[in-house]
């Protein structure tokens, strides 16, 4: 199993369009030539192609993964199931070799899948080897990417996240619709429907519930929705700002910014209880909250310093914020990392808009994206990809990109006003 560490050499380019601005981080990582050659009997040729696609699709997608082109194979996919010599593989500079194998068992889908090292592996053994059934009244696609999710595992040391789903804003001739999407943007899917207005949705832990920001007529109100039933539920309508929700890492508490005692302050509420309670108390505008992983930090945007910047404070109300964004007099929307090392956050300078994360110290700053007013940063489940939403055009579109650096890539259709993307856990 090959680790993937995070700690790459630094090297930095800049882009054409950032190069007053921002220095976009990029690391020395290369990622791993992976030949992948599935087979199965003829009359389920279909299925295979298209478990090879999509499988294919998903280790590209991750940037961790290069794919290599079949034709440059010398064995297919049938003679690998009988014999298997890494020299050939060594001379086309495979790094990974998975030979799998398709099989119908009547109500089921089953895909044997073999892992091997032609590089750092002596004998024909597989590194790792593993089946994975699923029914065939799920949908294909969740095979395939199920499978994606092993792979990606077993080499990175890594959990997948291919079976992960993204939710999204969707605003059109003055309304708002809640869409729902695979992590690479297909199954594309609307949810929720015909919001006046929709902002800062969150997926809860167990994925069955989004808490909401709408509004009627004018007044902003804090809903649950719920993904199953489509039921909505109000949670907090109290007078001014009710905004920017967010789950604990347990979905018993949501953290939200309120201004019924005067000015905007974090509070969190307990949904066993239906009470809330008040997390800060400052002068200042305090608003976006987001959880650490342990749920034991709520970091947040203050601007009690006279600008906007990002302050970390224990839940249990002992000690004070300590403010981590150092460089800048605009950061905003802290999104915490899944495995808690960094926090992401939107930045400016000038006028110019990034995406950029730091260590929970304030040390350690990467920039890993520039754009067109840029918002509402949101992390993969694995921590190894960042959302956000941009403007392209006069449209906003939700590019993905990861946390390396590297090229960011548009998920949402080009068509579509898309923004506000928040990643299931």
């Amino acid at each position: 199993m090959r680790m993937f560490v995070l700690g790459f050499v630094l090297g930095f380019y800049i882009s054409s369009a950032s190069a007053v601005e921002f220095e976009v981080y990029q690391s020395s990582y290369k990622p791993l030539n992976l030949a992948l050659l599935l087979d199965a009997k003829p009359a389920n040729r279909e299925q295979q192609q298209f478990l090879s696609h999509v499988i294919s699709q998903d280790l590209s997608s991750s940037r961790s993964f290069k794919v290599m082109d079949p034709l440059s194979f010398l064995s297919d996919a049938q003679q690998v199931q009988t014999h298997i010599d890494y020299a050939d593989w060594r001379i086309i500079g495979t790094d990974v070799l998975v030979v799998a194998k398709l099989q119908d068992t009547g109500d089921t889908w089953s895909v044997a899948v073999n892992i091997h090292d032609p590089f750092g592996q002596k004998g024909t053994k597989p590194l790792d080897s593993q089946v994975i059934t699923q029914s065939k009244s799920k949908p294909l696609r969740m095979l395939a990417h199920r499978v994606a999710d092993y792979i990606y595992h077993q080499q990175t040391g890594l959990p997948g996240y291919f079976t992960s789903y993204i939710l999204f804003v969707k605003k059109e001739n003055g309304q708002s619709d809640l869409m729902l999407m695979e992590h690479d943007g297909e199954a594309l899917q609307r949810v929720g429907k015909n919001f006046t207005l929709l902002l800062s949705p969150d997926i809860s832990p167990d994925r069955t519930t989004v808490a909401l920001n709408t509004y009627v007529g004018n007044k902003p109100r804090l809903e649950f929705f719920h993904l199953d039933t489509g039921k909505r539920t109000t949670f907090a309508s109290f007078k001014g700002l009710n905004s920017t929700p967010a789950f604990s890492p347990n979905g018993r508490l949501v953290a939200a910014a309120l201004s019924f005692t005067g000015n905007s302050e974090i509070h969190i509420y307990n949904m066993q209880t239906k009470k809330w309670r008040q997390f800060t108390k400052n002068a200042a505008i305090d608003t976006t909250p987001t959880w650490s992983p342990d749920g034991k930090w709520i970091a947040f945007t203050s601007n009690r310093n006279g600008s906007p910047q990002i302050y970390i404070k224990p839940v249990n109300g002992g000690g004070k914020a300590k403010r981590i964004s150092l460089k800048g007099n605009y950061n905003t929307s802290p999104v915490w990392a899944p495995i808690g090392d960094r926090i992401a956050f939107v930045t400016k300078k000038n006028w110019e808009y990034a995406i950029a994360t730091v260590h929970v110290d304030g040390t350690g700053l990467r920039y890993l994206a520039t754009g067109n007013r840029i918002e509402s940063p949101a992390w993969s489940p694995n921590g190894q990809m960042i959302l956000y939403s941009a403007d392209e055009a006069g449209r906003k579109h939700i590019y993905n990109v990861p946390i390396w650096g590297g090229e960011a890539r548009r998920v949402t259709p080009l068509n579509m006003d898309a923004s506000d993307p928040t990643w299931s856990k």
